[in-house]
């Protein structure tokens, strides 16, 4: 049996993921590259996993991450606060790539960049330059943890006028500014969200 292996979203993405309303991924090549078939765990951060699960399901959890990772206090793992740390096997969501092609990051087409994460119809806006409207927006999570411990979020919504716009700016942040303008080489993933019912799946 393959080891299992993880993958990074940004945390929106993963939202979206959850929700449906994303099924695509693009990875430079120079980028850990992913089998057809192969089954991978989204990477998040042991404490953002601990605090959305039920009161119920929060000691059992924690109990789990103690005899996992030999530690007597999880919350001081460097995984509790950084998903860079964490353990495939201990995360909650997983994939399954079910389809991947090479291509330039230019060459995507309208409807795969609405399936990367793009959200349409979220909040319209209007170019001042061209007169160009539309409302396509890439949504953003930033959290900043306070002195006493909790943290305060930011939702940040990038709207422009037209997905291309959108999708490269999205891009752009993620792996780097110009990077979308450099048009480099990409393979572009196919997937979807195993249900916590597949017997391939271990939580």
């Amino acid at each position: 049996m393959n080891k299992l292996r993880s993958i990074r979203f940004r945390q929106a993405l993963t939202q979206l993921i959850i929700e449906g309303l994303k099924d695509n991924t693009r990875r430079l090549t120079t980028d850990r590259q992913y089998d057809v078939g192969e089954v991978l765990a989204i990477s998040e951060a042991y404490g953002f996993i601990y605090r959305g699960l039920p009161d119920v399901e929060k000691q059992a959890y924690l109990n789990r991450l103690k005899r996992e990772l030999d530690c007597e206090d999880p919350t001081r793992h460097p995984g509790w606060e950084n998903k860079l740390y964490v353990r495939p096997e201990l995360m909650q969501h997983r994939i399954e790539i079910i389809e991947k092609r090479n291509q330039l990051l230019q060459d995507i087409s309208d409807a795969d960049i609405m399936r990367e994460g793009i959200v349409h119809g979220d909040v319209p806006c209007r170019n001042l330059e061209t007169g160009e409207e539309g409302d396509y927006t890439w949504i953003d999570i930033k959290r900043k943890r306070l002195a006493n411990g909790k943290y305060h979020v930011h939702i940040f919504h990038h709207v422009h006028c037209n997905p291309r716009e959108a999708f490269a700016d999205m891009f752009n942040s993620i792996c780097g500014k110009g990077t979308w303008e450099s048009n480099p080489p990409v393979v572009a993933y196919t997937f979807k969200l195993l249900s916590k019912n597949d017997e391939r799946f271990v939580f």
